[in-house]
């Protein structure tokens, strides 16, 4: 019962942020109200929606992909710099409630594939291949420096039971 309780606010939160962020700045977002919430509770809401914890990430503390595209691809009035741009956005926004709303494991590379496309994607796996190939190579000279200092050790202790 718990589960279709947060199933069902999560969606509603969803779908009251999907309405707000139709508009470019909170003021705006007042002058056209969700359905049923009155004058207290939609101030409430569109403080929640602007406020920059609700814009973060909770897990890493950043502010998500999505977010972070509107605010690179609108002016400061809040503007669509290109209508391509706001297509994209709305498609980006329209996977992420999806994302959030099905309640599944599906990995956040999985969601980065479908906003961004393979290329990007297949970029920052070719650069965490190489971040992980640079961490074994270290390894490696840690483990080599290791020995090393194993070796050392066990000749100076061989040293001084020889005096």
């Amino acid at each position: 019962m718990t589960s279709t309780m947060n199933t069902t606010y999560r969606t509603h939160r969803n779908r009251m942020f999907q309405h707000y962020s139709v508009f470019n700045s909170k003021e705006e977002a007042l002058e056209h109200p969700y359905p049923d919430l009155n004058k207290e509770e939609l101030t409430c809401v569109c403080d929640l929606f602007a406020s920059e914890e609700f814009q973060k990430n909770p897990e890493s503390d950043e502010i998500s992909t999505v977010l972070l595209y509107k605010k690179t691809h609108t002016n400061k009035d809040g503007m669509w710099t290109l209508e391509d741009a706001r297509e994209n956005f709305e498609k980006m926004e329209a996977l992420q409630l999806q994302y959030e709303s099905e309640e599944s494991h599906t990995p956040k590379w999985r969601f980065s594939l479908r906003c961004w496309g393979r290329k990007r994607v297949t970029c920052e796996v070719g650069e965490a291949r190489l971040q992980i190939e640079e961490m074994r190579a270290r390894q490696l000279e840690y483990e080599a420096l290791l020995v090393k200092w194993s070796d050392m050790e066990q000749t100076m202790r061989e040293q001084l039971m020889a005096e």
